[in-house]
């Protein structure tokens, strides 16, 4: 089969919220290109409600990384498989030594930027290139382009009652377990919020139970508060950011599910190569970088949000 019309292909994709938001962009170019071929992805179990959303695979594999032992089920579900292609969008040890073994005992045409593949990207140095533009690349290898995909998919009708006929701010202030160095200071996030509220705006809230610790000085200090915590999944903050006059949030997954609203999205973030590429390439998307994030203060973030007339453009 060739590989300009491959019948059954595979992709990989798991990781962190972020990880799957950075590869959504290069899934949907691989459908627009694909369109008429079976694909199935391998993913972690917890994603695939959200994968299913996209409306373009035909099977799951699940790949949880409970160890390299519990590989070879998947592995050989993989060979079993006969995929005319298989498309790394993970590129980590792990799936390249999937490929090790699938190189050997398949026909499969692999993808990616490890070692064992046949049509390999070599990724350049961190910081060169964003996440998305990275894949993109790799996928140029087999005729993909970049493409300006609709999220209309991600929309959902719930909790338009509660966002309708009012001005948002919608706010991220929590952070993954591992990053909280990259976390702004959630009582300057409350004054922040303060002083939007001052001017007429409502925050909303998205996150779950375990950023509690981020959330309740601002549930305590503020008043007009839409709180979406611990219900808001990926459709929710994209419906939530769609209408939303400005995004203000740290570099955490939520916040990339957020910024795929193209509408203004305020980044509070590290001062970093990686950093830069990683959250610049998106449109509508503005920096506030520090190499601490205790070195941000309120007026600051303020004084950017007023200088680049981030609630004017909008408004």
């Amino acid at each position: 089969m060739s590989l300009l019309n491959p019948k059954k292909i595979l992709l990989i994709k798991h990781g962190s919220l972020g990880d799957i938001v950075f590869a959504l962009e290069p899934i949907l170019s691989i459908k627009k290109k694909f369109n008429n071929s079976v694909i199935d992805l391998v993913t972690e179990e917890k994603f695939i409600p959200f994968f299913k959303k996209i409306k373009m695979f035909d099977q799951f594999l699940i790949d949880n990384r409970a160890g390299f032992l519990s590989s070879f089920s998947l592995i050989r579900k993989i060979i079993n498989g006969k995929y005319d292609l298989i498309i790394d969008l993970q590129n980590s040890k792990r799936t390249n030594f999937y490929h090790f073994f699938t190189k050997i005992f398949s026909r499969s045409r692999i993808n990616g930027s490890r070692s064992f593949v046949h049509d390999r990207y070599v990724i350049p140095v961190q910081g060169k290139e964003s996440p998305t533009q990275g894949l993109y690349n790799q996928l140029k290898l087999l005729g993909i382009e970049e493409s300006d995909p609709d999220f209309s998919w991600l929309l959902s009708d719930k909790e338009n009652q509660s966002i309708e006929n009012k001005q948002i701010v919608l706010v991220i202030p929590g952070v993954s377990k591992s990053g909280r160095a990259k976390q702004w200071s959630p009582s300057k996030y409350q004054q922040l919020c303060s002083i939007l509220e001052s001017k007429g705006y409502y925050i909303c809230l998205v996150g779950t139970k375990h950023d509690a610790s981020s959330f309740q000085p601002i549930l305590n200090g503020c008043k007009n508060i839409i709180n979406l915590i611990d219900r808001s999944p990926p459709e929710i903050i994209y419906t939530v950011a769609s209408k939303s006059k400005l995004i203000i949030s740290n570099d955490t997954g939520p916040g990339h599910i957020a910024a795929l609203s193209k509408n203004n999205t305020l980044w509070l973030a590290l001062n970093n190569n990686v950093t830069k590429a990683n959250l610049s390439f998106r449109q509508n998307s503005y920096l506030l970088l520090k190499d601490s994030m205790e070195d941000l203060s309120v007026n600051e973030v303020n004084d950017y949000i007023i200088k680049n007339k981030l609630l004017d453009k909008v408004e």
